[in-house]
């Protein structure tokens, strides 16, 4: 069980804040303030600045900001919130507009820091005491300073964020510059099961939310929808069948996350609601502002009691932890017998003809490279034994810095990390030292491992890195970086993003950029919790053989769950290569662990069979046909992300079906003490992608894959001890690729099997990433997987 929380909820009157809190209270947390903002008066009074429980009176100063953050619509009915609820209300006038105007959000003068409940009195104490932006943004920041005064055990902030990343990012930000772990339970809430856009209404429905429409400013609805309640059927059904005519299925139009419309809380279920709000008719007038916008304004309203209830509790539906797609994974694991469960070449329909049939190399490694992607590899010099690994890991990011600046290049350039460590109980030290580095948005994607007694003498961190220097033409790089809790996908805990993506150089005849997405390292932590899936009985004995299959195969499905859900969200069509990291264990548990994950990867790559998928004909809208009569349907259909996306795949290899390289590495020590991590090395989107794949007779293989004017290579070796062998074998391989072997340190990753004597020492291998053992999909043990990319 996780800790519980103490959470001041951010309301704006709308449903979404209110249905936030309302799982803030399901997942075990205690509300014990409300927060709210609203529109300074023109005059400003005595209480403008430290802010007042109440706005101003006047009947003059109802108005609406249309601010780009906050809603302000029904703002004089939110003091009556303290009374129907029962909790603290705490409001402040908002001061400024929007400065900063795009998705994320900076702050000066703060860097990143890993957040959790131990160190939320350093992040407090941290912060200057008063910040000198004018961003409309910074109002938030007295607010929660006077809640934080009142209630110094608060530790978690509240909004009702769904797909708003503007707002998101910016309630992110001031949480995490106050200590407050920031809690969005309803982020991408449209896309989890059930999956569908009114799923998220029909929750609130169930729980009898009611959450009347005070604003609509689309062309879709207009005043006849004002005070309709949106937790109702028939009200949903006319807000669908209104937006879809002027939006794009899972744009959010049905939830009014384009402002096509707001809505103010009258009521809810009793357990929350102690009173209901009661607005009279003749206290709303409509105000029309022109373009086919009109509000609410509400004069007058009271709070009426309701009857005492004893012991009320209206759950809110928490969505299933795995989607349908990777729950039949799941499913898949737990009911095959063992020996299916070990995948063959087969399996993953993959064609790797003999060398003979080979066809030309992608590429070369030797070719000309852009340089405008730099991979590094950064250990601190000098002596470690006789310093701390804070002093270590400090001289490091030192020593980077000048490397940087070398580079005519700054923090911001480097786009994914790879932290390997000798111990993950230096994580923490590591972490803030880390964190440092990065001041602005969106630090770069990150895979963190521990590697232990694999580590070379006296290196106790190394890091690698990839640094993109775009052109000036080139357009900027997008990036993910949720740090809220949620039902989607892991927080980021620390200073790193779920993925950061970037433009390639095009190739000829291409008249799109096609992108490459870094994601970061994908462990099984459940997202509303930020905990491990709870294990079964069976203690993990790894001299025996025995573990807990089932909670390995669970954590294997939902951090495989997060790592699509971000590539999806990224816009990901295929994934380049990937490998999944697991602690070392015996030699026998690993090979079990590892065909797992094997046919667990194989099954994601699977083409689903799609049959005959009639829908049911949607019942008659009497009042749509009266309206929209000979009107013709603007609006588009359901577009989905497709992982992996076959339309854009090409398969120079032969015909059929083919599934990313794939392999297992063994280290120490996950995060967490994860049982699986999944790292996969470059996401495409915006394709297509060229596949090639060949297999000699000299036991090593080949994976190709080109997309964008960019190709990836990766060669595995088979297991041997024969070090010389294995070098000859990896000549070979370089050489049907074209490569000039004078030049040497082809590789920018590699990993190795350091069990093999005098492997680590073996060639200039680049990046280097010591394994305890490494694993192929088809189950044999590999010396080595080596990734070369060329432009």
């Amino acid at each position: 069980m996780t800790e519980a929380l103490e959470v001041i909820a951010l309301i704006s009157g709308g449903k979404d804040s209110f249905f936030s809190l309302l799982h803030c209270i399901q997942n075990g947390h205690k509300v014990v303030a409300l927060g709210n903002l609203y529109p300074a008066a023109e005059k400003s009074g005595p209480d403008s600045e430290r802010g007042s429980n109440h706005a101003p009176q006047n009947e003059d100063d109802e108005h609406d900001l249309n601010s780009f953050m906050y809603q302000t619509v029904g703002h004089m009915v939110v003091p009556l919130y303290q009374q129907a609820l029962g909790i603290p209300l705490y409001r402040q006038p908002i001061v400024g507009t929007a400065i900063q105007t795009g998705t994320s959000y900076g702050h000066s003068g703060v860097g990143l820091m890993e957040l959790s409940p131990s160190n939320l009195g350093a992040a407090r104490e941290s912060q200057p005491s008063k910040s000198g932006a004018e961003d409309e943004t910074e109002s938030l920041v007295p607010l929660l300073r006077r809640i934080m005064a009142d209630h110094p055990s608060a530790n978690a902030l509240s909004t009702g964020a769904i797909l708003s990343t503007y707002q998101r990012t910016r309630i992110e930000s001031v949480a995490i510059r106050l200590g407050l772990i920031p809690l969005a339970y309803l982020w991408k809430y449209p896309i989890l099961p059930p999956g569908t856009q009114s799923s998220l209404l029909e929750d609130m429905q169930a729980v009898g939310l009611d959450a009347r429409i005070v604003k609509v400013a689309s062309g879709g609805l207009d005043e006849s929808f004002l005070w309709g309640n949106v937790a109702n059927q028939q009200v949903m059904r006319r807000i669908e069948r209104s937006t879809k005519r002027f939006g794009t299925y899972g744009d959010g139009a049905v939830l009014g996350e384009g402002g096509e419309f707001e809505t103010l809380v009258v009521d809810g279920p009793a357990s929350l609601f102690k009173g209901r709000i009661e607005v009279q008719e003749r206290s709303k007038r409509v105000v029309r502002e022109g373009g086919g916008s009109s509000w609410l304004h509400i004069s007058d309203a009271k709070v009426v009691a309701k009857d005492l209830v004893a012991d009320v509790k209206t759950g809110c539906r928490i969505p299933d932890l795995l989607e349908p797609r990777f729950n039949n994974i799941f499913n898949a694991l737990i009911t095959e017998p063992e020996d299916i469960t070990i995948p063959t070449l087969d399996s993953l329909r993959a064609p790797l003809p003999g060398r003979n049939n080979m066809q030309e190399p992608v590429w070369s490694p030797c070719s000309p490279r852009q340089d405008n992607l730099l991979h590094w590899t950064v250990t601190a010099s000098g002596n470690p034994t006789k310093r701390s690994i804070t002093d270590e890991v400090g001289r490091l990011i030192e020593e980077l810095r000048q490397r940087l600046r070398e580079a005519s290049s700054d923090p911001t350039n480097i786009i994914s990390t790879i932290i390997i460590l000798r111990s993950m109980q230096d994580f923490a030290s590591v972490n803030k030292v880390y964190g440092a580095l990065f001041t602005e948005p969106n630090p770069p994607a990150r895979v963190t491992i521990a590697c232990g007694s694999l580590m070379p003498k006296d290196v106790n961190i190394t890091i690698l890195l990839k640094l993109h220097k775009p052109s000036p033409s080139s357009p900027d790089r997008k990036a993910l970086h949720v740090q809220s809790r949620s039902y989607w996908a892991p927080a980021n805990i620390g200073p790193y993003s779920q993925a950061i993506s970037i433009p390639l150089p095009s190739s000829s005849g291409e008249d799109r950029p096609v992108w490459a997405v870094s994601v970061a390292g994908q462990i099984p932590l459940m997202p509303h919790t930020m905990s491990l899936p709870v294990r079964d009985g069976s203690t993990e004995i790894p001299s025996t053989g025995v573990f807990d299959a089932r909670n390995f195969k669970l954590q294997t499905v939902l951090s495989l769950q997060h790592l699509w859900r971000i590539g999806q969200e990224m816009n990901v069509q295929w994934w380049t290569s990937a490998v999944a990291y697991l602690p070392s264990s015996s030699l026998e548990v690993v090979a079990k662990k590892a065909a797992i994950v094997s046919r667990a990867w194989a099954l994601v790559h699977e083409r689903e069979l799609k049959g005959d998928e009639s829908e049911e004909e949607e019942a008659r809208d009497l009042w749509e046909e009266k309206h929209y009569a000979g009107m013709e349907v603007r609006g588009q259909g359901k577009v989905e992300k497709m992982l992996p996306d076959w339309e854009v795949m090409e398969f120079g290899g032969g015909e059929g079906d083919m599934v990313p390289p794939f392999w297992v590495a063994e280290v120490e020590e996950l995060p967490r003490g994860s049982g699986v991590e999944w790292h996969a090395q470059l996401g495409v989107a915006g394709g297509p992608v060229k596949l090639y794949s060949s297999r000699s007779k000299d036991d090593y293989s080949i994976h190709q894959c080109s997309f964008g004017g960019t190709a990836q290579s990766v060669v595995m070796l088979d297991y041997s001890e024969d070090v010389a062998a294995l070098r000859g074998r990896l000549d070979e391989a370089l050489k049907v690729l074209g490569a000039d072997l004078e030049v040497g340190d082809f590789q920018h990753t590699s990993y190795l099997d350091v069990s093999i004597q005098g492997m680590w020492d073996a060639g200039n291998f680049g990046g280097k990433i010591p394994c305890r053992s490494i694993w192929s999909a088809s189950g044999k043990r590999l010396a080595a997987a080596l990734i070369l990319e060329a432009s």
